[in-house]
This record gives C-alpha cells, structure tokens and sequence, in this order.
C-alpha cells in the first residue's frame, strides 16, 4: 500500500502534491483521524464512468416523446423529439446535480437520494450540457 501522506506535509508543498496527483496517480492523505483521497479529474471521471443513466420513454398519441432517468426517476420531461426530450432531461439532471451538491450532505444521507450521488458526480465533471446529454441512453 502506498504510504498516507501527513496534511502537514503537504500544505508544505501543495504545488507538488497537486502536480503528483494529476501527472502521476491518486494521493492519499491524514490529517489527525481524517483520511481523504485526492484524484485528477480524469481519474474520477473514468472511475465514474461506469455509472450509466438510461432514459425510460413513451411516445404519446400526439408524437410527442416523455420520459424520464431510470437511475433518477424524479426528472421527468418531454420534447417533440427523441433528442429534444433527451436535452431536456439533461438540463433538467444538471440543475439537480447542481442542487444535490450544494446540500450534499442531506440528499446524500436521505435513503431515497443516496444512490444518487455518484451519477451526480459524474454530471457535475461535464463541461456542457451536450456532453451530459450524451451520458443519457435510450
């Protein structure tokens, strides 16, 4: 096992350290009885990646497309298309992302919001709302 770094030290050299954990690997570190891990965006995002979010849709009498995330059933939308209903779901999952986070602590630890953090995560590492769009399969 790779040795646990003492916060100390690494406030004493915090440029390296964050060179080390994006050029070279994860870091982990203590501070008293805190352990916290350290990842590069990349890692997280590929460690995250095998959280899947699958649209569940129908198509109405109208041609109309509403569906909602299988993994996150509570965002639910419509659009007159496949992928105007699939960008709606997308914003509609970006807003929630950015609500989850900003109370992570209580969805987190809400039994009915829990198994959502990580495909929150994963949203929340997307740049735009294309690439989160793309994360949704039908």
């Amino acid at each position: 096992m790779e040795p646990i770094l003492n916060a100390s030290e690494v406030r004493a050299n915090f440029g390296s350290f964050i060179d080390n954990v994006v050029r070279q690997k994860p870091q982990v570190i203590k501070r008293n009885r805190d352990v916290i891990v350290a990842l590069s965006k990349d890692v997280l995002k590929d460690a995250l990646s095998i959280y899947e979010l699958t649209i569940e849709f129908e198509q109405d009498e109208d041609g109309r497309y509403a569906g909602s995330i299988e993994q996150i059933p509570d965002i639910v939308a419509d659009g007159e298309t496949l992928e105007e209903l699939r960008m709606e779901l997308a914003y509609h999952l970006v807003e929630y992302a950015k609500d989850y986070y900003a109370d992570f602590s209580r969805y987190f630890n809400s039994p009915n919001r829990h198994s959502h953090a990580y495909y929150i995560l994963r949203v929340l590492l997307e740049d735009n709302l294309e690439l989160v769009s793309g994360m949704l399969h039908a």
